[in-house]
């Protein structure tokens, strides 16, 4: 009687196959997530900046439109108020040129963080940054957080214009087993203080 060996091909991976299989996938699923996110970010964030550059465009054409008003003015012999000069040299002053702290904010961002949203509260004259950034193992939460904001303060084209940069909130997610921060950073922008009038 002949002896036959069966081999089973079908066989069923083993458990640690399956274990090492899943957190491959996860860390994928993990490194497209922050891909997607810092691809989401940078795109709004260009979408910003380019509303931003046309609003900016619009007040340089007002101001130069201003500036030849005055020259035609003093071509015609006419003498400029006090008043109109003061109110020319605010004009002045309180330009914020956005397109070029946007970049300035751009270039001092890391590899690891996009930012997620800029609001700008023309009340209180503060600009809101909002992002996200990957905390890596044996760091703390907010490590990178306080780095950007002193990168920020350190930087004298950009602290010259938001001489107050501080931490305003933040929160700490876990996604497929990445520590994930998401943070809001509130930075003043700088106003020239308005002299009062006095009384007669």
């Amino acid at each position: 009687m002949k002896k036959f060996i069966i081999i089973n091909l079908n066989q069923i991976d083993s458990k640690e196959a399956k274990t090492a299989r899943w957190k491959e996938r996860g860390r994928w699923t993990v490194f497209t997530v922050i891909l997607l996110s810092l691809i989401f970010a940078n795109t709004s964030l260009f979408l910003i900046g380019s509303g931003y550059s046309r609003l900016i465009a619009q007040k340089e054409n007002e101001i130069a439109d201003v500036k030849q008003r005055i020259r035609d003015l003093q071509a015609q012999g006419k003498n400029l108020s006090k008043q109109d000069i003061l109110s020319f040299a605010e004009l002045e002053g309180n330009r914020t040129l956005w397109a070029r702290n946007f970049e300035l904010l751009g270039k001092m961002t890391p590899d690891d963080m996009a930012l997620t949203g800029l609001k700008f509260n023309k009340r209180n004259k503060k600009l809101y940054i909002e992002g996200i950034s990957v905390v890596y193992k044996d760091e703390e939460e907010y490590a990178i957080v306080y780095d950007y904001i002193n990168l920020m303060k350190r930087n004298r084209e950009f602290s010259k214009k938001f001489p107050k940069v501080k931490f305003r909130q933040g929160s700490l997610k876990k996604i497929r087993g990445q520590n994930i921060v998401h943070f809001e950073i509130e930075a003043a922008l700088k106003t020239t203080a308005k002299k009062r009038k006095k009384k007669s």
